[in-house]
């Protein structure tokens, strides 16, 4: 999300990770202004400057399909009310909230709704979608969801951007990594599950080029195990990258996506770097949990004009 925001002109001041190696990797890319630790400590929100705008994701894995399901619950999940209650205490003018779609499930929607109901009571107006960065010129089908709140006396309702018709679901596979080189080494190959087979063995059974569901993987290689070999084709957007130390096959070699590729489907530049002081896994990781760097743009680009418009008409009728 940083990533994003900086291009789109925001002076970021702060940034908290409790990952130690996704601090290393901000620290390295972005500014040595990131803390290292636990937000839900005194020591660590006695450091959260004031500013104008906070922009976070609280960690979604209990709220995930694929994750724990605990919710708020869960260690990770209650740290929506940690994030609800930095907002209260520091009052920017806006706040960029985003989590995964599980959020908006039978299951938890009660906390979502609960969520939007206390940024209401403690002085916001919010807006949320469920964006689907594939609609926003990221050749990636990643469905987030996001709320956007504005300070009562502002004076503004968040819009989102709508999607241009040039970026509407156009970018594909071939689009962001046909130009990348082969890697030398074949060393993308995660162990499974049972411990018995890698992908060296099972992606070349599949068919190069085209999309294959999850049903047909499983159908391929015959066992449920190999689900995750669902894969897009070149002419299709890439699913959703993940975060579990690992990425989805690459559509014409036997082998995973590298991190680079990550990268290039998340709509991360080249000059972001992973320093290689960090582990092939953990680099997935910080990539799959990531935010498409080009959705956070736009988001940033709209709320920032928004806000200049609303508060150059208050000082306007203030005068």
């Amino acid at each position: 999300m940083a990533v994003g925001l900086k291009a789109a002109g925001y002076d970021i001041t702060f940034a908290n990770d409790f990952d130690k190696r996704a601090a290393e990797a901000y620290a390295y890319n972005l500014g040595d202004y990131v803390v290292c630790g636990d937000i839900t400590s005194d020591e660590i929100q006695a450091q959260i400057p004031d500013a104008d705008i906070f922009a976070g994701g609280p960690p979604c894995q209990d709220y995930s399909v694929a994750g724990t399901g605990d919710g708020e619950e869960g260690e990770r999940g209650k740290l929506v009310w940690t994030y609800l209650g930095i907002i209260e205490r520091k009052q920017p003018k806006a706040f960029v909230f985003e989590n995964v779609k599980g959020l908006l499930t039978k299951k938890h929607r009660p906390t979502f709704d609960a969520l939007l109901a206390k940024f209401a009571e403690i002085g916001y107006s919010v807006s949320w979608r469920l964006v689907n960065a594939w609609d926003y010129g990221v050749a990636q089908k990643r469905e987030r969801v996001f709320i956007v709140g504005v300070r009562n006396d502002i004076g503004l309702t968040f819009e989102f951007p709508e999607p241009r018709p040039e970026d509407y679901r156009t970018q594909v596979l071939r689009d962001v990594i046909g130009d990348l080189p082969e890697p030398n080494t074949h060393t993308y190959n995660h162990r499974k599950p049972n411990g018995l087979k890698t992908d060296a063995e099972y992606l070349p059974k599949l068919p190069k080029g085209e999309g294959v569901s999850t049903r047909r993987a499983a159908e391929i290689l015959g066992d449920i195990y190999w689900q995750n070999y669902a894969r897009a084709g070149t002419d299709e957007a890439a699913l959703t990258v993940a975060s579990e130390g690992q990425s989805k096959p690459h559509p014409t070699q036997p082998r995973r996506f590298t991190v680079r590729e990550c990268l290039r489907i998340q709509s991360v530049p080249d000059s972001y770097v992973l320093p290689e002081s960090i582990s092939l896994s953990a680099q997935y990781r910080i990539v799959g949990n990531g935010v498409a760097s080009r959705v956070s743009y736009l988001i940033g680009i709209a709320l920032a004009e928004q806000l200049n418009v609303a508060l150059s008409q208050s000082l306007s009728e203030a005068a």
